[in-house]
């Protein structure tokens, strides 16, 4: 076997090597598939230019602009840019077309396809990679780039993009648990709201006539939910009004500074899942340090990068907090220990990596002990959830069920003795 791979001349005219392959992977044949549509993929200009002088042609374009900018990127197709682009880059093919190629890779994405190309023409014009990812701040986040920048300066960034697109990938996975731990009891309450306000609205009114018509006395539990059935069906503009006033002030409430930090703080606090968003987050505050630690940024930069790419207020005021006193001469573990977000564990684990200058290896490890956690915690949350929802669906449904049967049983045994 050969010990350096050839890419096959394609029309391009050019021929690429991975050195010391015996074997392509699965990435790395990826690329050589695609490589032959480096001649196809043309850098233009005006790529993103909407104004052709056809009105209806241009009104359309726009149009069509303004749905594919609705689409958001999943943190998946980021790390799968990152492992391709890597590959591309240690095969020698030069960014620009790397990035081409890949623009048109994403074409199932088109919102995607269209910032990678961006990316590729402010490349040409003489912007960095990391500078042409600054300009999409709502794809790429400010440890993504610092990453990028810091490869660039140290001549390694084909091994900082492998490591970003196990760090993407590794982020996407405890994200997708924890919603997936959120989604289950969030449908199965959905569901049991609109069966409950279909029977009230729909089923209770028309036996609420029968009640009536033959004088039967009524349980306390019947007559409140009749009461309850009347005002749903009579003033349902109210409930939806209310639904929607409260659905757009929260939204807004939310958007606030301090709105966002108190409805994170009231998360973090939530009994069952409060835990496991506080385990997701360690993971991936130890996960990003170690990653920026081992890629040569400073633990300053490192710490004022992540406070700015965390999603969770909480922890981003505490991070960013944590920076200021490693400015001042204060160690990363004694901040954090002041601190009840941070376990002791955690903290213990921080200080001795500073102690031994191995933050970089220890963080790693952090992270990976936090992703088994969220791990059994979501195996864990799943079999307490489910018992959980079946006793407050039951008690729902049983006392309706009560509400309805009660009458009909005594008006059974008024029949029985006439």
């Amino acid at each position: 076997m050969k010990q350096a791979k050839d890419f096959a001349q394609q029309d391009t005219g050019e021929t690429f090597q991975l050195k010391g392959k015996s074997k392509l992977s699965k990435d790395e044949r990826i690329v050589l598939s695609i490589g032959q549509s480096l001649k196809k993929v043309k850098l233009r200009k005006g790529a993103n230019t909407v104004n052709t002088g056809n009105f209806l042609f241009d009104t359309y374009a726009k149009l069509n602009n303004a749905i594919i900018s609705i689409n958001k990127v999943k943190t998946q197709e980021k790390a799968v840019f990152f492992r391709l682009l890597a590959v591309m880059v240690d095969a020698g093919i030069p960014i620009i077309k790397s990035l081409q190629t890949l623009s048109e890779q994403n074409k199932k994405n088109p919102k995607f396809s269209k910032i990678i190309l961006d990316m590729a023409l402010k490349i040409e014009e003489g912007e960095s990679l990391s500078g042409s990812m600054e300009q999409h701040p709502k794809v790429f986040n400010e440890s993504e780039i610092g990453m990028i920048r810091s490869g660039e300066v140290s001549g390694h960034l084909n091994n900082i993009l492998r490591d970003l697109a196990k760090q993407t990938e590794k982020n996407a996975q405890t994200l997708s648990k924890v919603k997936g731990a959120l989604t289950y009891p969030t449908v199965v309450l959905a569901i049991l709201f609109l069966v409950m306000f279909l029977m009230m609205t729909m089923v209770i009114p028309n036996i609420t006539k029968l009640f009536i018509q033959t004088g039967t006395k009524l349980p306390t539990i019947t007559k409140v939910v009749i009461v309850m059935s009347n005002f749903m069906r009579e003033k349902s503009y109210i409930i939806i009004g209310a639904i929607v006033i409260f659905g757009i002030v929260f939204t807004l409430w939310k958007r606030t500074k301090n709105g966002r930090y108190q409805w994170h703080i009231f998360l973090l606090h939530l009994p069952i899942f409060g835990g496991l968003i506080r385990k997701s987050t360690l993971a991936q505050f130890a996960r990003t340090l170690g990653n920026l630690l081992g890629s040569g940024v400073t633990i300053n930069q490192s710490l004022n990068i992540i406070s700015n790419a965390m999603n969770n207020e909480v922890y981003k005021r505490k991070i960013k907090l944590a920076g200021d006193d490693i400015r001042g001469g204060i160690p990363l573990a004694e901040t954090l220990r002041n601190s009840s977000y941070f376990p002791i564990m955690f903290v213990n684990m921080i200080a001795i990596g500073e102690e031994t200058a191995q933050l970089e290896t220890i963080s790693k490890r952090v992270s990976d002990f936090y992703d088994e956690q969220v791990d059994e915690s979501v195996k864990g949350l799943t079999k307490i959830i489910e018992p959980i929802i079946m006793v407050f669906v039951g008690l729902a449904v049983g006392g309706l069920v009560a509400a309805i049967m009660l009458p009909i049983m005594s008006l059974a045994d008024v029949a029985s003795n006439m």
